[in-house]
C-alpha cells in the first residue's frame, strides 16, 4: 500500500492507496480540492465541515442526474435495437417480396420467350 498526502482547503491529509493508483488519488484530490475552493469563494468563514457537506452533496447531486444520463441512455438503446430488429423483419420481408416478383418476371419472360422466336425460313 502506498502513502502519500493530499492537500484540500490547503491543509494536508495522509491517505493509503493501491500501490500505481497514486496518480488516480492526486487527481481526484485535486479535483476535490477544486470543489472545495470553488464552495469557498465568496464564503471565505465556512468551516471545513460545512465544506465537507456541500463537497459531498454536489458530487452526489452530480451522481443522481450521471445515473438518470446513463438509464436514458439504456432506454434509448433498448429503443434502438427494438428498431433495429423491426427493420431487419421488414428488410427480410422485402427481401422475399422481392425474390418472388422477380421469380414471377423470370417465369413471364421464360413463357414469353416463344412468341419472340421466329421460325427459321
Amino acid at each position: 500500500m502506498a502513502e502519500m498526502t493530499v492537500l484540500i482547503n490547503s491543509r494536508p491529509f495522509q491517505v493509503v492507496c493501491a500501490d500505481g493508483e497514486e496518480a488516480q488519488v492526486s487527481q481526484l484530490a485535486e479535483d476535490l480540492a477544486a470543489r472545495v475552493a470553488t464552495l469557498k469563494k465568496g464564503n471565505e468563514k465556512i468551516g471545513d465541515s460545512h465544506l465537507l457537506v456541500l463537497s459531498a452533496l454536489t458530487l452526489c447531486n452530480e451522481l443522481r442526474d450521471m445515473k438518470h444520463e446513463i438509464e436514458a441512455i439504456r432506454q434509448d438503446v433498448a429503443k434502438a435495437g427494438t428498431a433495429r430488429e423491426t427493420l431487419g423483419e421488414k428488410m427480410g420481408d422485402m427481401e422475399e417480396a422481392l425474390s418472388a416478383a422477380l421469380v414471377l418476371a423470370a417465369e413471364k419472360v421464360e413463357a414469353m420467350i416463344p412468341l419472340l422466336e421466329t421460325p427459321d425460313a
